[in-house]
């Protein structure tokens, strides 16, 4: 719900853009932006996770745990500074020197801001991650505002990321208290090895799910049909966000000794299926007139490509949860070659589309890639996830998909009001479906608790070298 709501509040920054903002402003803002976004993803995949995995097997105070947040905020600023370099070099052969700084200091500033949300994520405190994340885009949203106010232009608007992220340091004090200076951790080969598989693999997903609004923005050079591309690809791209809930919530838990696996998979597996069919069904069936609301008039001619763009945000967020998932099980070769396919069929569908028919082919090719690339690695992780029992119910839940999706098509065609009924009607009815999937937090906290305290109490050197060799085995295994 809160991730859903932080796509909503997101929107409403970048509506607040399209309106205000002239068009070719408002394309060097929407590419600027998914830059940043494709930046707080690999951020969130090269520091939370590997912290949070730390968290989630050591207790609070042990040298582990000290070890590992110190890890992870040396390499939040070290990869931070790398980011500011790269995406202010991209920006400037796209926009203005200001507009590169923006984005350069935003992207430090993601990054270096993540190792909290690592260390409440391993903590199992998703209500105060929620509201942190939350906290997050509302601040963005307030510097909007004045950012309109004060007429400052694209540059301004980036400056709203930095803003933003002065929420994300608001936590419990155990967080500082487990932060010390330990430069030596940074000479601890098996701490690179994992962080370098989880970032290289979270970064291609996010740079598959980020590449259509950059490219077009670049190939039409800042055109309407291109803009009007940008804003609804914004929106279509909603099921990502249900990924990325099921995702943070999946790994650490995946990651967490004595759990029951094939219980996790299944949950997480139901709740985002559940969740991403809504999410891709609302969009892709909403009526023009509701759409057109919503979307600045000038960009109307281009909405008809939204049911296209909704299939390619439903191709990136199977990507997404599977990546995710994949990782937090070790299985790195078999994510690898799925994300290679990946590649080569979302960049090919973009490339095939644009040279067919310019914009609206590539939003064609965007969905036709996105959706071969999910079912591709859909197939290649079956074997790994198979204690999820994932072909359980599938027919079933296919068919309920299908008549949901074709119930809301044709309500769309009848009246607005009976669209808008039947939308509000199957999104209440799976939120109320989700509470009860998974196990209760506070009791599954409690258990942990009780195995990892025993094994604090070994010296500080086993405790060191266990993780590495844990994760050597099960790696083997499951690769």
């Amino acid at each position: 719900m809160s991730a859903g709501l932080v796509g909503v509040v997101s929107y409403a920054c970048t509506l607040l853009m399209a309106n205000m903002l002239g068009t070719a402003d408002y394309t060097q803002f929407a590419a600027a932006a998914m830059i940043l976004g494709v930046v707080g993803i690999v951020a969130n995949a090269m520091v939370p996770l590997p912290l949070s995995h730390v968290v989630a097997v050591h207790p609070e105070g042990s040298e582990e745990r000290r070890n590992g947040v110190a890890f992870s905020v040396f390499v939040s600023c070290l990869a931070g500074i790398a980011a500011a370099a790269i995406t202010g070099g991209v920006t400037l052969a796209l926009a203005t020197p200001a507009l590169a700084a923006a984005v350069a200091l935003a992207a430090f500033v993601i990054f270096v801001v993540n190792a909290p949300a690592g260390w409440l994520q391993g903590e199992l405190r998703f209500t105060w991650y929620a509201v942190s994340t939350i906290g997050e885009v509302v601040l963005r949203l307030i510097f909007s505002l004045l950012v309109i106010v004060m007429a400052w232009g694209a540059g301004g608007a980036v400056l709203g990321f930095v803003a933003g992220c002065l929420a994300p340091l608001v936590v419990p004090w155990s967080f500082y208290r487990d932060l010390r200076w330990r430069p030596r951790v940074l000479l601890e080969k098996w701490r690179w090895a994992e962080t370098s598989d989880i970032a290289s693999v979270l970064c291609i997903v996010s740079v598959l799910v980020g590449i259509d609004v950059v490219v077009v923005g670049f190939l039409d050079n800042g055109s309407v049909e291109a803009a009007g591309f940008q804003a609804l690809a914004t929106i279509a791209k909603g099921p990502v966000y249900v990924a990325a809930g099921t995702a943070l919530v999946a790994f650490p838990l995946l990651r967490t000794p004595g759990v029951k696996v094939g219980e996790v998979l299944g949950a997480s597996f139901a709740s985002f299926a559940q969740l991403v069919v809504v999410a891709f069904a609302i969009i892709a069936t909403a009526p023009p007139l509701l759409s057109g609301v919503i979307v600045p008039q000038k960009y109307h001619g281009s909405l008809g490509l939204l049911p296209w763009l909704a299939a390619s945000g439903l191709g990136y967020a199977v990507l997404m949860v599977l990546a995710t998932i994949l990782l937090a099980m070790r299985a790195y070769r078999r994510c690898q070659i799925g994300l290679a396919c990946a590649c080569l069929l979302v960049i090919g569908g973009l490339w095939i589309g644009w040279q067919l028919n310019a914009v609206s082919g590539m939003a064609v090719g965007s969905a036709i890639g996105a959706v071969t690339a999910g079912l591709v690695l859909t197939l290649l992780a079956r074997p790994v996830l198979a204690s999820a029992n994932p072909g359980k119910r599938a027919g079933r839940f296919a068919i309920l998909a299908f008549a949901l999706i074709v119930v809301l098509a044709v309500a769309a065609h009848l009246h607005l009001l009976l669209w808008l009924l039947l939308a509000g009607i199957s999104g209440a009815t799976v939120l109320a479906h989700q509470r009860g999937m998974l196990p209760h937090r506070n009791d599954f906290k409690i258990s942990r608790r009780r195995q990892v305290g025993r094994r604090s109490k070994s010296t500080g050197r086993r405790s060191h070298k266990a993780p590495h060799r844990r994760a050597s085995q099960s790696r083997c295994h499951c690769s």
